[in-house]
């Protein structure tokens, strides 16, 4: 003890000398390089994870060309004249049920018609309301005629797309 009290008493003497420490030793820096064996194997993982996003979104892209398909079709219906609504109204009805085909169980789809298929469109995209075309549809699929001077073309092309685009 008596000897950590003696080293007490010489820290805190003034007229002792300030003991020299001399400068620091700092190690040589360590060199930074893509050499090592740890880069190279992240690279091969980030190469490898790049390729196989670019491939899911190949598979994504060649999974949803029925959309881009079904789309294009009832573009071309809108942009023809001559098309009676009735035909445009078949056309539409038979492009969404072939589109729904492609994307849930036939046997859940196939076998849909009248409420029964305008409910299931409905059910499937928030904000599709085929079934206010009730009749419209009925009257042009069913029974081949159409009398409604109040049909709204441009609604119901924009419902069906909306539909093709946003379901499942």
């Amino acid at each position: 003890m008596s000897f950590y009290l003696a080293h007490i008493a010489l820290i805190q003497d003034p007229e002792v000398a300030p003991l020299e420490l001399g400068n620091i030793m700092e190690p040589d820096p360590i060199a930074f390089s893509f050499n090592t064996i740890g880069w190279k194997v992240v690279f091969v993982i980030l190469g490898v994870l790049i390729l196989y996003g670019i491939y899911r979104l190949y598979l994504k892209y060649k999974h949803n060309q029925y959309r881009r398909d079904a789309v294009a079709e009832i573009k071309t219906l809108k942009q023809d004249p001559k098309l009676p609504e009735m035909l445009f109204i078949t056309k539409c009805v038979f492009i969404l049920k072939r589109t729904a085909l492609q994307s849930y169980q036939r046997e859940k789809v196939a076998s849909l018609e009248g409420d029964a298929w305008l409910e299931f469109l409905d059910a499937e995209v928030r904000g599709s309301h085929f079934k206010t075309y009730k009749e419209d549809i009925a009257n042009a699929v069913y029974k081949e005629t159409f009398n409604n001077t109040n049909f709204n073309k441009e609604a119901f092309f924009q419902m069906s797309l909306k539909w093709i685009k946003h379901h499942a």
